[in-house]
């Protein structure tokens, strides 16, 4: 998404309608190991920007033909509110 306000609006949106959407990308140097072991010059403003911009959509080895055009028709609607 283009924004982490975005993110989480949508992120809000999808919960209100019964899809959950998560976000759990950590950038390595961020992480609890990063932060012991890694090593970096500077800072990591590029990764830190994307990884606020990150979102796991729903998908599930059971998930259906229906449940993925109704994913879809969701997103497709907030756009068009936004």
């Amino acid at each position: 998404l283009p924004n982490l306000e975005e993110r989480q609006r949508f992120i809000q949106y999808l919960r209100d309608l019964n899809i959950y959407s998560v976000f759990h990308y950590v950038p390595l140097h961020s992480s609890p190991a990063g932060l012991k072991y890694c090593r970096t010059n500077g800072e990591m403003v590029v990764t830190d920007a994307i990884s606020d911009r990150l979102l796991r959509l729903p998908m599930y080895f059971g998930m259906t033909n229906k449940d993925v055009e109704r994913v879809v028709s969701t997103i497709s609607a907030f756009y068009r509110i936004s």
